[in-house]
């Protein structure tokens, strides 16, 4: 089942990627973060580290008000965005890369196969 909410991830991961949107670190949170094994997996899956703040004020809810105060006044985003202390950060395992991009692969084409169905 986290295989499978990973290659989901992937899924999002590879549409951002495909507008040259620049992906090299992504920041996870939320309760699912305290995972080392979660992280560990998404981070080998997406191919990108994954870096944990060092805080747990940091999160969803606050990205969502740094985005209405940009909204609302205007502001350039790089003056309201900033980036979180970071307490760790967890790179991909590059010896199961290859093993997760072949399953992957696989996933792809059932869910492929599975849509055509419905």
């Amino acid at each position: 089942m986290l295989e499978g909410v990973a290659f989901g991830l992937r899924d999002s991961f590879e549409a951002l990627a495909a507008t040259n949107a620049k992906l090299d670190r992504l920041i996870a949170i939320g309760g699912g973060s305290a995972s080392r094994y979660w992280i560990q997996l998404i981070a080998t899956t997406l191919g990108v580290p994954l870096s944990l703040p060092k805080s747990g004020e940091f999160g969803a809810a606050l990205g969502a008000a740094r985005l209405g105060i940009t909204a609302a006044t205007g502001l350039a985003a790089n003056t309201v965005m900033s980036l979180p202390e970071v307490r760790e950060t967890i790179d991909p395992d590059k010896g199961l890369t290859s093993t997760f991009d072949d399953a992957y692969q696989k996933y792809s084409s059932a869910y492929l196969a599975i849509k055509s169905c419905q």
